[in-house]
């Protein structure tokens, strides 16, 4: 796991009318904007501090690779029930729910994303299927503050959901601090609290990525998460070809999907870190539907032929 331990810097703006944390964690970079304050505002800045350690806590909980975190216990084969931090508890209720009325999204994924995050060449069809043989989200309950497996060998992952989760709290934690107006940026993943100082909505600008045919898009939003997923960002590299890193749990594969990426608008982060990664599975076939299903969402999706948008 990286020292992310003096990895920060605060500053202001301009008009000394916004204080701003930066730091790295979740092996991105980071940042939380509170407007509205003074300069210098020491109440600000030990709450923007205590948000980043926040972060690191998470980071220690959830990281795949770190020995002690609660994911490494969990994907421990020689153990069967686990007891967890109540926010572990929390995330994996969360996605367990999720997966029962989006089944492609399957939050138990880790053997088979393991084989091709560390393949240097195809994985052959057998170990696919070995690896497939050991996901499935019903071989994980959830019992208060418990894990228990079923199958030794299942691997959770709470990548597709961590920095919703975290940005959801980071939210609830600067509204119970009487803050108003902030922007939370969790590498790509926005909680906009409040409206913008100046009065009106937030302004957030979705990325073209390159070789798609669209013209800019700007959202207005207020009080609500803008979450990007998209196929470009993270890939694996063998013989030459990309593979995205997003694994279809239906396959054992890369998802072969025709969005490059997808941008979600909802009032919970979680739900919209949760529905950016669906879209790219289910493709722009299943767009309508996955919209359908979560009403109160709003979702973006770029295909290279341009935008795909419902109203």
């Amino acid at each position: 796991m990286p020292d992310y331990s003096n990895d920060f810097q605060i500053s202001y703006n301009a008009e000394r009318t916004a204080c701003s944390i930066r730091f790295r964690c979740f092996d991105t970079p980071n940042s939380v904007t509170v407007y509205g304050c003074g300069c210098p505002d020491a109440n600000v800045e030990n709450l923007l501090i205590a948000l980043r350690r926040e972060c690191l806590e998470y980071h220690r909980l959830w990281s795949f690779t770190r020995p002690g975190s609660d994911i490494a216990r969990i994907n421990d084969a020689s153990a069967q029930r686990v007891r967890v931090d109540a926010r572990t508890a929390d995330i994996l209720h969360a996605m367990q729910r999720f997966h029962e009325v989006e089944p492609s999204f399957d939050f138990t994924i880790g053997p088979v994303s393991y084989l091709w995050k560390h393949a240097t060449e195809i994985p052959s069809e057998t170990q696919i299927e070995q690896a497939l043989g050991h996901v499935g989200a019903s071989k994980v309950r959830i019992q208060d503050d418990e894990v228990i497996k079923d199958d030794p060998l299942v691997q959770v992952d709470v990548g597709g959901a961590a920095k919703g989760f975290v940005a959801d709290a980071l939210a609830n934690a600067l509204r119970a601090a009487g803050i108003e107006s902030a922007d939370v940026d969790l590498g790509g993943n926005l909680y906009m609290l409040g409206q913008h100082p100046a009065g009106r909505p937030w302004r957030v600008s979705v990325r073209i990525p390159e070789g798609v045919n669209a013209n800019p898009i700007v959202l207005e939003v207020s009080d609500q998460s803008v979450v990007t997923s998209g196929s470009y960002e993270r890939f694996v590299q063998i013989d030459g070809k990309r593979y995205q890193h997003i694994i279809d749990a239906r396959t054992g594969w890369p998802a072969e999907s025709d969005i490059v990426s997808a941008t979600v608008v909802a009032n919970s982060s979680l739900q919209a870190d949760l529905l950016a990664t669906t879209a790219l599975l289910e493709g722009s076939n299943g767009i309508a539907a996955l919209e359908a299903r979560h009403p109160e969402a709003h979702i973006i999706a770029l295909t290279t032929d341009g935008v795909i948008e419902n109203d």
